[in-house]
């Protein structure tokens, strides 16, 4: 097989050396307007890399092509390519572009979007996948591999996808900004700010793979709220700064931000 994966940026360099580490023997063909960027991630792929501008070799030369360009250069790229991917399996990861946008402006039938995030540069991301009514199940199939090379994959109906996109796309914004909050909490208190970022991340990496520990086994993830319970002691530490924590409104907060995510989201469906 051969996949063609147009942008390097960070995400597309994530997908293509993703590719490359789970399935050496995929062929990858790099196009990018930067010709450094993609001459700098062909080292690690080790592909073919076609010039900006020579779409029909690119698309023969491609049994799935990833989109990895930002929505706004689509409607100018893909008036190149259309010419020649009537019968090529896409890949879309860019938001807001919707499964039947893509299916109007290449001809395919085979249309996939991918919403990952950023830890997608580590392996670690959680992608959304939706396909097209008329996507074949191989393709279906060949596209959650690919996910999977840079985290874990999830397929759910294109209806879902703001909603993913404001819970994982955007959260790990909010994740990040909680991990900050932490290690300033613990600065005020005294601890020097890096020193408090460590504990901060650890405490996080700790709550997680308590979390998860189970689903290595097939099992299914904790429900957090039984956890903590069993943190939390009768008139002890953790049960004050819980409390602050609701009377800050945290949890409120943080269901408003999905859902503040997710309605721009919607806006941008188009």
């Amino acid at each position: 097989m051969k996949i063609g994966i147009i942008g390097v940026g960070n995400m597309g360099a994530a997908i293509a050396e993703g590719i490359k580490k789970n399935f050496p023997e995929i062929v990858i063909a790099i196009m990018d307007t930067d010709n450094k960027k993609a001459e700098q991630v062909n080292k690690t792929v080790s592909g073919k890399i076609f010039k900006a501008d020579n779409y029909e070799d690119f698309c023969s030369y491609s049994d799935i092509i990833i989109l990895a360009v930002k929505p706004r250069y689509l409607d100018e790229l893909l008036s190149h390519l259309s010419r020649f991917t009537k019968n090529k399996k896409i890949i879309s990861i860019a938001a807001g572009k919707t499964i039947e946008y893509f299916e109007g402006k290449t001809g395919s039938t085979n249309v996939i979007r991918f919403m990952p995030n950023i830890a997608a540069t580590v392996r670690e991301a959680i992608v959304a996948v939706s396909h097209g009514e008329n996507t074949s199940e191989e393709f279906i199939k060949e596209a959650v591999d690919i996910a999977e090379s840079i985290g874990k994959a999830i397929v759910l109906s294109e209806s879902q996808m703001s909603a993913f996109t404001g819970l994982s796309g955007s959260g790990i914004a909010y994740v990040l900004s909680f991990i900050h909050a932490l290690a300033l909490g613990g600065t005020e208190q005294g601890i020097p700010y890096n020193q408090s970022l460590k504990i901060a991340v650890q405490t996080v990496n700790g709550a997680t793979a308590i979390l998860s520990k189970d689903v290595q086994s097939g099992g299914q993830i904790k429900n957090p709220i039984s956890l903590l319970t069993k943190v939390i002691s009768a008139g002890g530490t953790t049960i004050k700064g819980v409390k602050a924590l609701e009377e800050g409104k945290f949890t409120a907060t943080v269901m408003n931000a999905v859902k503040e995510s997710k309605d721009r989201a919607d806006e941008l469906e188009n």
